[in-house]
């Protein structure tokens, strides 16, 4: 069976497991965990020798659930096991990504070794799992039965406390939060999720390689509603909606981790009712529900009368009227205006955050581009030297540092290298003669979603694209760079047409964008012009396929070479979503490797102080 091998040049720049990251982004998992990866071929293979070895085994909706046997306690087969799986302890097999886990004994990992588990005697060269820590120890030790004052600090008009007891709140008076269990498809505590009632501000503590969700309701409900936060759950979970079962995500719109999935797999209808407080999570149902089977979700645009479930309780709405209008997040391939009615009101309602995320550093990308959005195509050239990796580079970060999870893909220079010109831009200065600071600014750094390929100089298409679909299901990745196009070409099996083998590259990232939601930024270098002449959309390498496939064309002209009071700036040369063109100076800060007008600003400011005082 194919291992992982093309999956592994995914690296995380944070290979000492930040705290931070995990309580506000994502958990970490062992290498064999994380790294495999399957496809049709292969789970067809895994069910075919689970017959062979006469397992009963379930086909779910995202993972294949089968008795588990990874641990010691479990090695020897349960005497119903003909019953089927539902009888002893299950195993959740992830269908996208191989990844085996057993929620009950808290044991994770490959495929591979998972086969060799389920044989008996057991084979040579097989390595039992390790155990994970079973019992999540609390963070909060002075907790109590939530009391009136923290119903009233809620602000939730007719909210009891019996009710907030009911749904498994507990009350800290000291830091005034409210206390939730997060468990996993066991029922096992693996975290706990909390509410500052003062701000309203949640956090997230779960175990380095677990995760769980927070469920109210029981029995044999098949539906549930998904939420983003506290607030919507502690709505919904005390109105006792008899048809739905209310579940809180762990990390509000920010990520959904795998190991999430298998408490989700009982339920057939799955509907996101979320509140969408940023600009980068606007499209976040459809992504988690592209990791949960389309065809089980259903959704509830906001609108200003079907608005986030706390709010609408707030003007006094009716909750299951506006549940029952959910529509499904799958659409047919015909459709017509009345099915697309509400999801074109609430963009309209919501028109900023539909834009995308704005920059901070670039003003003027915002008031033309409007803003950065999922599931678009965007291609950067310039001459060569003329610093298209040092802009992309700042460009990321900036919307890295607002929470849009990034994946570089860097052929060109190292990751080392690339990683310290991004360290340099958030700092802001060089830190070689201030190696005192490295370890206060590597730690900020180390909290921003950002992800490295370990690919460098020439690759094929297939590695690339198993490797970036891997990180958008695995780690909710939103945009992906490839820096440079022209070194995933020459290198196909099918050598020919130079023109034709980028066309095909072209489209398949294309494709890739629509499918998975992601935003994905090409930087290509141009065809030889004139240094006289500036460059156009004609001036790309190639056909005109790139171009005319891209949703936003950047071109750096630089005519300081040529004239002598030539400028360098960037021309938004193409812009499908408002139409707006035009050009952004771009004026270099060597100290920060900025090309931000307002770092520039700040730096002048500072260095003008000194002198007037």
């Amino acid at each position: 069976m194919r291992r992982a091998g093309l999956i592994k040049p995914l690296l995380r720049i944070n290979k000492n497991k930040s705290r931070v990251w995990r309580e506000n982004y994502a958990t970490q998992v062992d290498a064999n965990f994380a790294e495999c990866s399957l496809d049709p071929k292969e789970y067809v293979d895994f069910k075919r020798q689970l017959r062979q070895l006469n397992l009963p085994h379930k086909d779910g909706h995202t993972c294949l659930q089968l008795e588990c046997r990874l641990c010691e306690r479990n090695r020897q087969p349960a005497a119903n096991s003909q019953k089927g799986v539902d009888q002893g302890l299950l195993a959740y097999v992830n269908k996208r990504t191989g990844a085996v886990i057993c929620p009950s004994c808290d044991v994770k990992t490959s495929l591979a070794n998972a086969l060799m588990a389920y044989q008996l005697p057991t084979p040579v060269g097989y390595r039992r799992p390790p155990q994970c820590q079973p019992h999540y120890e609390s963070r909060f030790p002075h907790l109590v039965d939530v009391t009136a004052e923290a119903c009233e600090a809620l602000g939730i008009k007719g909210l009891k406390e019996d009710q907030l007891n009911a749904i498994g709140a507990q009350w800290e008076p000291e830091q005034q939060l409210l206390h939730f269990r997060l468990r996993n498809a066991a029922h096992q505590v693996v975290g706990e999720k909390v509410l500052h009632v003062a701000d309203r501000r949640e956090e997230t503590f779960q175990g380095s390689s677990t995760s769980g969700l927070l469920i109210h309701g029981g029995g044999n409900k098949s539906k549930a509603v998904l939420v983003s936060n506290l607030l919507d759950f502690i709505v919904l979970a005390t109105q006792n909606i008899e048809s739905h079962c209310t579940v809180c995500l762990p990390y509000e719109l920010k990520t959904l981790p795998q190991e999430c999935l298998p408490g989700l797999e009982r339920f057939k209808e799955l509907v996101f009712w979320l509140h969408y407080d940023a600009s980068h999570s606007w499209d976040a149902a459809r992504a988690f529900a592209l990791k949960m089977d389309e065809k089980r979700c259903l959704l509830i645009r906001p609108t200003e009368t079907e608005p986030a479930p706390h709010l609408a309780l707030r003007r006094r709405l009716n909750l299951r009227h506006i549940l029952s209008k959910a529509t499904p997040v799958r659409h047919k391939a015909i459709t017509t205006f009345g099915a697309m009615r509400n999801d074109i009101l609430s963009e309209l309602q919501n028109i900023e955050k539909v834009n995308g995320v704005k920059w901070k550093r670039f003003p003027v990308l915002n008031k033309l581009l409007k803003g950065h959005r999922r599931g678009e195509l965007t291609i950067l050239t310039g001459p060569t030297g003329s610093g298209k990796t040092t802009f992309m580079s700042e460009y990321s970060l900036d919307l890295a540092m607002q929470g849009v999870s990034t994946l570089w893909g860097s052929f060109e220079i190292r990751n080392t290298r690339l990683a310290a010109t991004l360290l340099r831009q958030y700092v802001g200065y060089p830190l070689d003669d201030r190696l005192q600071e490295f370890n206060h600014w590597a730690g900020e750094f180390e909290r921003l979603p950002l992800y490295f390929m370990t690919f460098h100089g020439q690759q094929p298409l297939k590695p690339v694209l198993e490797a970036i679909e891997h990180a958008s299901y695995v780690h909710d990745v939103m945009h992906v760079i490839i820096d440079n196009l022209q070194f995933m070409m020459g290198v196909s099996s099918h050598r020919g047409d130079k023109f034709w083998e980028q066309d095909s590259i072209i489209a398949a990232f294309r494709a890739f964008a629509t499918k998975h939601n992601v935003h994905v930024t090409l930087v290509m270098h141009p065809r030889k012009e004139r240094q006289e002449d500036e460059l156009t959309t004609s001036s790309v390498f190639g056909t005109a396929k790139a171009t005319q496939e891209a949703d936003n064309v950047l071109i750096i002209q630089d005519k300081r070479l040529t004239s002598v009071r030539g400028k360098k700036y960037l021309q938004i040369a193409k812009n499908r979503y408002s139409g707006d063109l035009g050009i952004m100076p771009l004026e270099f800060d060597k100290d920060a490797l900025s090309y931000s007008s307002q770092i520039h600003s700040a730096k002048r400011k500072r260095e003008k102080t000194p002198s007037e005082t």
